[in-house]
């Protein structure tokens, strides 16, 4: 457990970063709201992590339709999540959208790790 705890703080660091990064790079060039840069930056994020999931991760034998339909449907929660927690932090309490983006960068990786292991890659 604690192998793949680290397997999943790897890539899910990697993913994270990604997202982080390509939201603040889109904001910082482009005219978008802080809720289109999040969209940006999770989608750049989204590929990257099933792939690292699925093989690293979780080692499972093998990749299916339904599997990466659960990983689809956590993708999405997860923007919920995401979204929810930037709105909540810049539109309803005024701090930054980056201390919006680290906050998103705590709480979508830990209900993201316990939704993969018990949901999306359990193979059981």
């Amino acid at each position: 457990m604690l192998a793949q705890l680290m397997r999943f703080a790897g890539v899910g660091g990697l993913a994270t970063a990604v997202h982080v990064l390509v939201a603040l790079a889109v904001q910082a060039a482009f005219p978008v709201s802080d809720q289109g840069a999040n969209l940006s930056g999770f989608a750049a994020a989204v590929l990257l992590s099933y792939l690292g999931h699925a093989r690293f991760t979780f080692a499972v034998t093998s990749q299916s339709v339904p599997q990466f339909m659960r990983f689809f449907s956590l993708s999405c929660l997860s923007l919920g999540i995401s979204s929810l927690t930037v709105w909540l932090i810049t539109a309803k309490l005024g701090f930054s959208f980056i201390v919006a983006m680290v906050a998103v960068s705590v709480v979508v990786p830990i209900a993201s790790y316990l939704v993969m292991r018990f949901w999306v890659f359990d193979e059981a």
